[in-house]
């Protein structure tokens, strides 16, 4: 599978700065994924799971309010906070948690 430069970055500094085969993020009408050669956009991004894909390895995420671009083959994703989780199921649990504290 082809793979593209994603950065991560959060108020705190840089999460993720590599090259992965796909990206998950949650936005206001649902799940928005992408993949190499994904189309020039910018896109609003919500509270909720995400998921990154490198290297055949899934690693799950909450992701906080912010915007995604993917520009060319760079996709940069801006967000409030990034906290790893151990599974899609965590992910829910720790996103309900965020959603809450707001």
């Amino acid at each position: 599978m082809s793979a593209f430069p994603l950065r991560i970055f959060t108020p705190e500094g840089p999460v993720v700065d590599t090259e992965v085969e796909s990206l998950v993020v949650t936005a206001f009408n649902g799940s928005l994924g992408v993949l190499a050669g994904h189309a020039p956009m910018i896109s609003a991004v919500v509270t909720g799971p995400g998921k990154v894909v490198a290297s055949g390895s899934t690693q799950w995420y909450v992701f906080g309010e912010g915007t995604l671009e993917v520009r060319g083959p760079d996709v940069v994703l801006l967000v409030d906070f990034a906290e790893k989780a151990d599974s899609y199921d965590a992910a829910k649990v720790q996103t309900v948690a965020a959603l809450a504290s707001e």
